[in-house]
């Protein structure tokens, strides 16, 4: 008799190459998937890999299976999804987001999925939306919600919102935010941007180039508060979501400048490998379409100056 965690083990193993890498996958032992892979085998009556020093490689027969698993697993996928209690739901969801996402609705995400699902663990983490991506193509990450698209078509991805950006600066400048302003009247002024493993700068640097605009870069920060304090001390420019800095340029700090054209709006996804089918990670997806809210968190407070 063939089981599902005998196909799971096998299709992961194949895809990821290595039992350790597969065994991380399923959050198990390397000695399990070993075994599960080798009950198959005896089955089948024939070797399904061949097992070299670093990897392993389908043998003609562990192909055809590999198809085989593959239509299995996400039958069982779409059968726990249709019909399963939500209650009884389990597993786990390396979840990988930007900060911004963090400041704003990951609360009220992890909230909820332990509301809805209470035996599934999401293991989130902070990071820049590149450094995401890589993480997606190293398996370490299951999903991870940031701006995009920028992958490539072994990714599959579902929108769950979109910003825009907006010029901000100190009252201590120069700048007139009365008047409409064009991106060549914000070329003199240095720019305070977030770093090269931000998907926002790989996005914006390209539409930068777009439009002709030279930006004078002086520091990268990859927290938003820090370049939000920055930009009240009027140590250059820089963009940021305007809802969550509201409170700031309520009180003064922060200036909101109109620029024409504006800032490009910034779409926002959860993005995870065509090849995986787990009903966990569709049910999470799911929960965040409903709670995805840029304007969340709007109470910022503690980065001027004076604020310790």
């Amino acid at each position: 008799m063939v089981t599902l965690k005998q196909l799971e083990a096998f299709y992961w193993s194949a895809e990821l190459g290595s039992f350790s890498a597969s065994s991380r996958k399923l959050h198990t032992t390397q000695s399990a998937i070993a075994k599960r892979v080798g009950e198959l085998e005896a089955f089948a009556g024939t070797p399904l890999f061949e097992r070299g020093p670093r990897t392993l490689r389908l043998t003609h027969r562990g192909r055809k299976l590999s198809e085989l698993a593959r239509d299995m697993l996400a039958l069982n996928s779409n059968i726990v999804q249709q019909l399963g209690d939500a209650a009884n739901v389990e597993g786990s969801v390396r979840l990988g987001a930007t900060e911004l996402v963090g400041l704003t609705w990951l609360a009220s995400l992890i909230s909820q999925v332990s509301k809805q699902h209470p035996k599934v663990q999401l293991l989130p983490e902070i990071d820049g939306g590149v450094t995401l991506y890589q993480r997606l193509v190293d398996d370490s990450l299951d999903l991870a919600i940031m701006p995009g698209p920028f992958w490539s078509y072994e990714y599959d991805c579902v929108p769950l919102g979109t910003i825009r950006n907006v010029w901000m600066c100190s009252p201590s400048l120069d700048i007139d935010s009365s008047s409409m302003l064009s991106p060549e009247d914000l070329a003199p002024y240095p720019v305070i941007t977030q770093p090269t493993n931000s998907a926002l700068s790989y996005l914006y640097d390209a539409w930068f180039t777009e439009q002709g605009l030279s930006v004078k870069q002086v520091l990268s920060c990859n927290s938003l508060g820090v370049v939000a304090q920055m930009t009240i001390l009027g140590m250059g420019i820089s963009y940021l979501p305007p809802a969550y800095f509201a409170p700031l340029v309520a009180r003064g700090e922060l200036l909101q400048l109109r620029v024409s054209p504006p800032l490009p709006q910034v779409s926002y996804y959860a993005v995870f490998k065509k090849s995986l089918m787990n009903p966990v990670v569709a049910s999470v997806i799911e929960i965040a379409q409903q709670v995805c809210d840029f304007d969340a968190g709007g109470s910022f407070l503690g980065v001027g100056p004076n604020r310790g």
